[in-house]
């Protein structure tokens, strides 16, 4: 009996070798329709050889990997019955590091592309790892970071990588999973009761849920567990998931314990090398044109390496210490262009602002005037150069002597974060002016009179900014670290007890459980406790 040319309409539904029963009975060779395949072709390091799995060879000449990125049940069928795992797969890898598995199989992936390739080999077919099995706390708490605490971290990321990625990733990223709990855990059990029991209702339990400390605590040292776990496989470093669970954990940190003496330091030397590892790769965006970046995609990679370079600046400005990421890092970054998007700019201005810190604080750094001069004219440039939509949609000045805040509109979080950034960059320079050094009888106490100008001027503006924009909490937290930090420039016992009634706003506002810290840090440096 001649052979059938045209596919097996049988074979859809019955995945029996060599032949369909059909064509076993009816003596007819079985041809088998080709399913829609897609493959992605890569040089990446990603999916270059991994020690132990043999390369693979394409059609072409060229040796690239294949990943297989598109699996139906029908596809899945062709080698159901013929692949036979060799190993298990270790749940503590991520999506962006995952683990080739081996399948060794009769039909290499050649033969799904050409069937005159007859040649034995393995292939490494594209598995996501298995999903954590999540208990209502761990639920509760990775959608309280979803709804809540992702803003805090997206405050300049265009694609809300925090809000929409890491809780998805966090399901498959154990390491990820933990750091947002405790996150998470950490601010919801600083909540009222009231309000815990709130939010609760909202997600369909009406008797609440309780989070205390050991919860809060044990995702914490399970996190650090996971990352020490982690830190010995190959290319961990490169892992952007691990980036973002450092960053998340530094977040937890930072929020402890932003004015400690010593602070811990189990997130800040990690942070520091994740960020220096992945560093190449976020600042030199394909083309290496100053507005690349403009259409470039934004990843979670270059999210949470920012988010790691906005908590140094804050950090580092809290604590009055250096830069801890070598600036000759960030200067990779190339400067924005005419058309380059809003969060281009505000890295820029965070860079610029990482030099600022390092001439305040680095006692290797040059303090001459020329080098001042040079970063006040950065700065001015930026103001000057930047796109019109950094301007605030509306403001006024306020009634400072009445104890009222400027209004600052803005439209978008990384507006927020450039103004109440260049507000830090000018308390800095400010206070320490090279001009202050040595200054003759008679012209002291002018400078000085300046310098204090400046300084509270700057502390206004950047709580009116805060004020403005209650939308985005995080923008009060950070201008309570100006407040705090700059409290013995004000005398006046108005604005003293404006200042007092901002930082108990705060709290109130955000749940910043470190806000009774600053009270009586304030009531110290003014000597008074203001009611």
């Amino acid at each position: 009996m001649p052979t059938r040319r045209d596919p097996c309409q049988y074979c859809r539904s019955d995945d029996n070798r060599p032949a369909c029963n059909r064509c076993q009975i009816s003596g007819r060779k079985c041809i088998r329709s080709r399913p829609k395949l897609k493959f992605l072709n890569s040089t990446s390091a990603e999916y270059e050889y991994t020690p132990g799995i043999p390369k693979q060879r394409s059609p072409s000449k060229t040796d690239v990997s294949l990943e297989y990125i598109d699996e139906t049940s029908t596809v899945a069928a062709l080698y159901h019955h013929e692949a036979t795992p060799s190993t298990s797969y270790n749940f503590t890898n991520s999506p962006a590091t995952t683990p080739h598995i081996p399948w060794t199989t009769s039909s290499p992936p050649e033969t799904l592309l050409s069937s005159t390739t007859t040649t034995s080999t393995t292939w490494t077919p594209h598995i996501p790892p298995p999903q954590a099995h999540l208990t209502l706390e761990e639920a509760c708490l990775l959608r309280y970071f979803a709804e809540t605490l992702g803003n805090w971290f997206d405050i300049g990321d265009p694609s809300q990588c925090f809000t929409s990625i890491v809780p998805q990733r966090a399901r498959t990223s154990p390491p990820l999973l933990d750091a947002v709990l405790s996150a998470s855990a950490r601010h919801f059990s600083t909540l009222p009761h009231h309000h815990q029991l709130q939010i609760t209702r909202r997600y369909g339990l009406p008797r609440g849920l309780t989070i205390d400390e050991p919860s809060t605590l044990h995702y914490h040292n399970r996190c650090i567990a996971h990352l020490r776990s982690v830190s010995t496989e190959p290319n961990a470093i490169l892992d952007e998931n691990l980036l973002a669970a450092v960053v998340t954990l530094r977040f937890y940190e930072e929020l402890d314990t932003p004015f400690h003496p010593h602070p811990t330091t189990t997130a800040i030397r990690g942070l520091q090398v994740f960020l220096e590892a992945q560093a190449r790769p976020t600042l030199t965006p394909p083309g290496g044109g100053s507005d690349s970046d403009s259409t470039t995609k934004w990843t979670l990679q270059q999210s949470a390496f920012w988010v790691g370079v906005r908590q140094e600046f804050h950090m580092a400005f809290t604590q009055q210490r250096p830069f801890r990421i070598p600036l000759e890092i960030l200067d990779l970054y190339p400067a924005p262009g005419p058309t380059s998007a809003d969060h281009v700019w505000v890295n820029a201005l965070l860079i610029l602002a990482a030099h600022v810190i390092q001439f305040c604080f680095d006692e290797g750094a040059s303090k001459s005037v020329v080098t001042y001069r040079e970063l006040v004219r950065k700065r001015d440039e930026w103001v000057r150069m930047c796109p019109v939509s950094f301007q605030a949609v509306y403001y006024d000045d306020g009634d400072r002597d009445g104890g009222a805040f400027p209004n600052r509109w803005y439209l978008d979080g990384c507006h927020i974060t450039a103004a109440q950034s260049l507000g830090f960059i000018r308390i800095l320079l400010a206070t320490y002016n090279p001009a202050l050094l040595g200054v003759r009888v008679g012209r002291s106490s002018r400078i000085m009179m300046q310098t204090e100008k400046e300084v509270e001027e700057a502390v206004w503006e950047v709580c009116g900014v805060a004020v403005s924009n209650r939308r985005w909490p995080a923008g009060m937290v950070i201008a309570s670290f100006a407040v705090v930090v700059c409290a013995e420039w004000f005398d006046d016992e108005g604005e003293q007890e404006r200042l007092m009634g901002f930082i108990r706003e705060m709290r109130r506002e955000c749940n910043y459980w470190p806000g009774v810290e600053m009270e009586r840090r304030l009531e110290r440096v003014w000597d008074t406790s203001i009611q």
